[in-house]
């Protein structure tokens, strides 16, 4: 029995009460991570597949209203249009599309706001991906070094490597993060489920992976991950597992229904047959397999020492290999030994297999090894297998920290060099330029970022004011183009954008000459057309007649049913003094469309200044005044041409009027002045005689 003299004692902390401020720092710590990691990218702008998915999606740019249009079609039909095949499998990723149309209805097109949600989220992912690992992974030394923590070093190796800047710092890669988000949320529900069994825990779990599917198709692939989370980390029951699967599998099969009706099977790849979306195009499928295999184990070199970063690694930025590689051997046997590794472990329910589960469970799908993904590979493929290779190296570091003191300081420095190179990395998401600028340096044999840089160059030309500069950036555009059409000679963009270059330049014959490869590759594309009409435009007015009638007579061949490319060689023809060529295209013009107002009325200039005709001129311009009677060009040469009758009144009415709508044209006013001065009317001729000299 205590004495009754004992003084009370000092009432203690409760004991949770220090785990729960070591949480409370942990968290804290992931956040400020989180924050250092990418909170500069708010400043950033849109950049790569933004344009896909936000800025040049036709639904995103409706708002809230495009949402019927986003819920049942392709992701990229908004951009694209209807049936355009791009990628294997299509797209249908209609959660993540539906924020950013919401952001769009909200904020309008604000990368500020865009990157600001893509840390949120990104942030909440690494929360979700720690407390996930502190249900699989106590930690026996976690209250006295808090901070290195397994499941804490697992997650800060995740935050910070450097292979997950395409995702955060893009904000198009937010579907993945959903994605990883709602799977990880939907984890943490079922396994919590196992000790506190509650209804309203697996049907929110089953809603968040089918947000996580409807975010990105990977999400599918934990299926595989999950019922190993409860066979290696828990006291699951079979009703655990039931349940578990359950809810796993009714919003897949759901979602694969909706998938199906919308874009077609998962393993549908009639896709586009061009190099830069199926870079195996031209290979047998052994050298496919092999080159596949050697992708792998630039994947592996990458998340150990992840430098050179791009974001590109279209054709022929890899090399096509053959089974004669050591390399791709050397790829086949790291497999084997991972596969031997997984099952020996399963058994003893290892962590390390469980990261092996995780690495190739959510990397399969995008392995192209199941399916052609239309690339070679891509660091955003990275994001969630990541996670796998985080938890095996977390893991090796708690087992051997006590007995290798010099881990924590390895550990301190890796994590050191993973923020830097991660920020650094980062700055390259700016914008475009910055980004194609950037890695055209390290992708220098991919014919897309190549010309990637080159259109970002051109850009840059078309606002240039000084034509020097404008002439350099030109020139610089064109060295990044000759080296993508010798990746890639059937390179569409390289020759459109070459012909741009060329054009900036003042090159029209070779501006003509791409112009006219690219018909020859794609003949449907209006812009090329166009394009080839105002090269032969510009050449007129450089005096190279015999480059624009090349032009226009090309394009008269595409487009025989044009008149204006008729009345465009006859104007030449006129200029080179070949009268009878001249009305030949005008008579031709006519022919082709009678109600094309600029042939009369070039007609009708012809018919009067060549051969003197004035009856069947003025029979050609009132033709052309009765189609188009505000035409200021049909106005003045009806003016003109009644002051030759001298049939001044009328004369004065047509110049008048020609002058109303070109106020300063000179040849006008002194046409004016001359027909006043043979009607006597001396004020009016001084006036515009004297308004035509104040004319530069």
């Amino acid at each position: 029995m205590a004495s009754k003299n004992t003084k009370p004692t000092k009432k203690q902390p409760v004991e949770i009460e220090q785990p729960v401020k070591k949480v409370f720092n942990q968290k804290l710590f992931i956040i400020l991570l989180g924050i250092l990691l990418y909170g500069y990218s708010v400043s950033f702008d849109y950049a790569l597949d933004d344009t896909l998915m936000i800025t040049g999606n036709k639904f995103t740019q409706e708002g809230i209203a495009g949402t019927n249009d986003i819920f049942t079609s392709d992701a990229f039909t908004g951009f694209f249009g209807e049936g355009s095949g791009m990628v294997a499998g299509g797209r249908y990723r209609p959660f993540t599309h539906f924020m950013f149309a919401v952001e769009k209805e909200l904020f309008g097109f604000n990368p500020a706001i865009g990157h600001f949600l893509n840390i949120v989220f990104y942030i909440l992912l690494l929360l979700a991906v720690f407390a996930f690992l502190k249900r699989l992974i106590p930690d026996s030394d976690d209250i006295n070094k808090p901070f290195f923590s397994v499941p804490l070093v697992i997650t800060a190796l995740f935050a910070a490597h450097p292979l997950h800047t395409e995702v955060v710092a893009n904000i198009k890669g937010r579907d993945e993060i959903i994605t990883m988000l709602c799977s990880i949320s939907s984890m943490i529900l079922l396994i919590d489920n196992i000790k506190k069994p509650a209804i309203w825990r697996p049907v929110i779990a089953a809603i968040a992976f089918f947000i996580a599917l409807l975010s990105k198709e990977n999400a599918i692939t934990w299926i595989a991950v999950f019922p190993f989370a409860l066979w290696f980390f828990t006291k699951a029951k079979k009703k655990d597992y039931f349940i578990t699967i359950l809810a796993l599998v009714v919003p897949s099969l759901v979602f694969l229904y909706i998938r199906s009706q919308i874009v077609g099977g998962v393993l549908d790849t009639n896709i586009t047959p061009e190099l830069l979306n199926n870079p195996f195009i031209n290979s047998s499928k052994p050298d496919e397999i092999a080159t596949v295999l050697f992708t792998w184990l630039l994947y592996l070199k990458l998340l150990i020492f992840p430098h050179p970063l791009t974001h590109d690694y279209y054709p022929k930025q890899i090399a096509i290999t053959d089974f004669s590689n050591p390399l791709v051997w050397l790829t086949i046997a790291l497999v084997i030994f991972s596969i031997v590794v997984f099952i020996r472990g399963i058994g003893k329910k290892s962590v390390v297999s469980f990261g092996l589960l995780i690495f190739w469970a959510t990397f399969s799908i995008a392995s192209n090894l199941l399916f052609n993904i239309g690339t070679f590979m891509n660091e955003r493929f990275m994001f969630v297998p990541l996670l796998g290779f985080a938890i095996i190296g977390g893991y090796y570091f708690g087992k051997y920290r006590a007995k290798l003191k010099w881990l924590t300081s390895v550990l301190v420095i890796l994590l050191t060099a993973y923020t830097a190179k991660t920020i650094v990395r980062s700055l390259a998401w700016k914008d475009n330029y910055t980004l194609f600028m950037t890695d055209v340096k390290t992708s220098t044999n991919s014919a897309k970022v190549n010309v990637s840089a080159a259109e970002m160059l051109l850009d840059m030309a078309d606002k240039e004011k000084t034509l020097g500069k404008r002439q350099k950036l030109a020139n610089e555009a064109i060295v990044y183009l000759n080296r993508a059409e010798k990746i890639h000679p059937t390179y569409f963009g390289v020759y459109d954008l070459r012909g741009k270059a060329w054009y900036f330049l003042g090159n029209f014959q070779n501006s003509l000459d791409d112009y006219i490869h690219c018909t020859k590759l794609d003949a449907t594309r209006p812009t090329t057309l166009n394009n080839i009409f105002l090269v032969g435009q510009a050449a007129m007015v450089g005096l190279d007649f015999s480059i624009a009638a090349e032009a226009y007579r090309y394009l008269a061949t595409l487009q025989p049913d044009s008149a204006r490319n008729y009345l465009q060689l006859a104007i030449i023809y006129d200029k080179l003094g070949m009268p009878d060529e001249s009305f030949g295209y005008i008579n031709k013009a006519i022919a082709t469309d009678s109600l094309y107002a600029p042939a009369w009325n070039k007609g009708g200039e012809l018919y009067g200044r060549v051969r003197n005709d004035m009856v069947t001129s003025e029979k050609y311009l009132l033709k052309a005044f009765s189609l188009k009677p505000n035409d200021s060009s049909t106005l003045e040469n009806l003016g003109v041409l009644y002051g030759i009758l001298k049939k001044y009144d009328l004369s004065v009415r047509y110049l008048r009027k020609a002058q109303e709508l070109t106020p300063s044209n000179k040849q006008i006013m002194l046409n004016l002045s001359t027909s006043y001065q043979a009607m006597n009317m001396t004020d009016s001729a001084n006036y515009f005689m004297m308004m035509a000299t104040q004319q530069k």
